[in-house]
Parts: C-alpha cells; structure tokens; sequence
C-alpha cells in the first residue's frame, strides 16, 4: 500500500494533466457542458418520483420525503458504479501510453478516482439543496459523510480493476459484469427501503454488502444515526482487502495485457 503511494506522489504531475485533460474533454463538445453535472441527477429523481406517484414503486416508509430519499440513494449508487465503470477502463484508454511508456498503473488509477471524485462532488451540490428544502437539517455528524464514502470508492475500483484486464483478455466477461452492475442497482435498497414486503427480495437485501455501505452514509448525512454499524465497518474491512488483491492481482497480470494491448 505505501509502495502505492510512494508511486502516486512520484508521478502526481502526470496524475495533475490527465485530470485536467479529461475533464476539460468531458464537456468541451457539449454545448451545456458541465451543466450536465446538475440536469442528470434531477432527470432521474424525476423519473421515480413519476413511478412512485403511479403506483409502480412501492419504497416503504422512508424517514425524509421520497424524492429527496431517491436522489440521495442514487447519487450514493452512481458514487460506486462510477468508480467502478472508470477503474474498468482505465487500461483500454490508457492502452498506447501503457505501450510507448513506462508509466506504472498506479497514477493512471489515481487519476481516474480524482476525475471520479470531481464528477462527484459538483451534482452532489444539488442533493444538498433539495435535503435543505425538504426540511432535512444535518447534524454534526454529516461532516463524515465523505469519509463513509470510502469503502464504495474502494470496493467500486477493487471490482474495476478485476474486470479491465478481463476488457483486455476476456471481453465477454467485462460485458456480462457491465449488465450485471445495472441489476445490481434493483438488488440494493436504492428507489426502496432495506424494510420491503417481498421475502425473497429481502433476503437478497440482507445479504448485499452494499445495502450497508449505502445505508450507513445515508443515514450519516440525513439523520446523523448509524445504519448498521457492524456491517458497515465489516464490509469496509473486505473492500479494502479486496482492493489490495485486486491491485496485486493486475500487477501480476502486467505482462499479458501488455501482450494483448501490442497484439490489439
């Protein structure tokens, strides 16, 4: 882990240029560029809110008002499949340069959860603004909500990794994971509560590691309380072991996807 770091902090200038680059890049085609950040998250919460208003999502008893709970859970979600879908093509972008240069992994991983954590932090602007006006008052507490972040940042990139050298090796694998984060997302207490009515969906739910990774920090920031705490840090613990094995796992794996990325 410190080797990890020691490499990020030796190569923090490229981390620096690769971030501005693929920001700037990002939005410089669109002509409402980064007011994307602001509209996607309102078109989704609004999309639900609609189901729920006909009758087609039954969430259960939530302590703060629908659509605040919907927005929240799913910028929480979108906090993790994005670590996850940037980390898993984190090798494919970055093929030539891998190719041309000596550039180790490590930066080109750091860049991408920096790039991550900015594309995060400006729509999140907007979930604090609609808790504010749906009475939601935050507590102390809420200052650690970054910080519970972490393990779905871990976890997210410990699966991302796995699944780019599968991109580069076995693509149908990488294809059949894409599909299978998206219904993972009807698999986790996201438009719904952990407390639902169906059995079997509920049995999934008590055994989704994120339902307490997610529920621990919506909890934090709206109500200042603690959703299950042994399993959150539990889980916590298992992402960032799995994050480490992951890593371990693609630096072994270096040689042949280098073989694949000259051959491709």
């Amino acid at each position: 882990m410190w080797q990890f770091i020691g490499k990020i902090k030796s190569w923090w200038y490229l981390v620096r240029q690769l971030t501005l680059v693929e920001i700037v890049g990002m939005y410089k085609k669109s002509f409402l560029g980064m007011a994307w950040m602001f509209i996607l998250p309102v078109l989704a919460v609004v999309i639900w809110v609609v189901l729920n208003g006909a009758g087609v999502v039954n969430p259960g008893e939530t302590d703060i008002p629908y659509p605040a709970y919907v927005l929240l859970s799913t910028s929480i979600w979108g906090f993790f499949l994005e670590a996850y879908r940037s980390t898993s093509n984190v090798l494919t972008q970055n093929g030539r340069m891998l190719i041309m240069s000596e550039v180790p992994f490590e930066p080109l991983l750091m860049q991408k959860a920096v790039v991550h954590l900015i594309n995060f932090i400006i729509p999140f602007v907007v979930n604090i603004i609609v808790l504010l006006a749906f009475g939601v008052r935050f507590s102390a507490l809420a200052l650690l909500f970054p910080i519970s972040l972490l393990p779905l940042l871990l976890l997210g990139m410990a699966i991302g990794m796995v699944i780019a050298i599968f991109r580069i090796i076995m693509v149908d694998v990488a294809n059949l994971t894409d599909e299978g984060m998206k219904l993972l997302m009807f698999l986790t207490p996201i438009v719904y509560t952990p407390k639902i009515s169906s059995s079997w969906l509920e049995v999934i739910v008590a055994y989704n590691p994120l339902t307490y990774l997610i529920g621990f920090s919506r909890d934090l920031l709206t109500s200042g309380s603690f959703y299950m705490p042994g399993w959150y840090f539990v889980f916590s613990g298992l992402s960032l072991l799995l994050f480490i094995l992951a890593f371990r796992f693609l630096l072994k794996s270096s040689t042949i996807v280098l073989e694949r990325l000259i051959n491709n």
